[in-house]
C-alpha cells in the first residue's frame, strides 16, 4: 500500500513538472489566474511620496489630500521595481 501511494505521489510530481515546463500550459494557467484574481490584487501602480521625516513611502493607494505624490508603474509578472524609480537615485 505504501509503495502504491509513493508511486502516485511521484507521478503527480512528474506531471506537475511537465505542466510547469510546458509554455502552452503555463500561458493557460496565467490567463485563468488573470480572470480569477480581482483587479485589486493585480495593481500595476504604486504611489510614492515623502513623509514629514523625509522618508519615502510606497502604497497601492494614493496618500491623503494635500500630499504631493508620484505614480510608479510596475509589471505584475515581475517582483522587482527598479530602485532609481523609487528613490530617484541611480546606482
Amino acid at each position: 500500500m505504501k509503495k502504491f501511494l509513493l508511486l502516485i505521489v511521484v507521478l503527480l510530481i512528474v506531471g506537475g513538472i511537465y505542466v510547469y515546463q510546458t509554455p502552452a500550459y503555463r500561458a493557460w494557467f496565467e490567463r485563468q489566474s488573470d480572470e480569477i484574481l480581482p483587479d485589486t490584487v493585480t495593481h500595476n501602480k504604486v504611489y510614492r511620496w515623502k513623509d514629514q521625516k523625509g522618508q519615502w513611502q510606497l502604497s497601492d493607494s494614493p496618500p491623503a489630500k494635500g500630499i504631493d505624490y508620484e505614480e510608479v508603474e510596475y509589471h505584475k509578472d515581475t517582483n522587482v521595481i527598479p530602485a532609481e524609480k523609487l528613490t530617484g537615485k541611480s546606482k
